[in-house]
């Protein structure tokens, strides 16, 4: 089952050492309510919203079991080469 988990990041404006205006991230929540409540805590608070693939774990997982096998594929192989000599 593939979908997504939108994830959001929480902002807030502020001086740096120079004066200047910077965007910082200040938290991430998974709730829509709390990025709400964050925004509407003053003018200088935000969210980001990002769609991350809920199966992204899996996929590490898929991506390390083909790294695995190839390093063992290559193995074999030197070992075979080795052998006919």
């Amino acid at each position: 089952m593939t979908g997504s988990l939108t994830v959001y990041v929480l902002t807030a404006l502020s001086l740096d050492s120079a004066g200047e205006i910077t965007n910082k991230n200040v938290g991430v929540t998974l709730s829509l309510h709390e990025a709400d409540l964050h925004r509407g805590d003053g003018v200088a608070n935000d969210f980001e919203t990002f769609q991350i693939d809920s199966n992204w774990q899996e996929d590490a997982a898929t991506t390390d079991l083909v790294v695995a096998m190839r390093t063992f594929r290559s193995i074999v192989e030197e070992m075979q080469s080795k052998a006919l000599r």
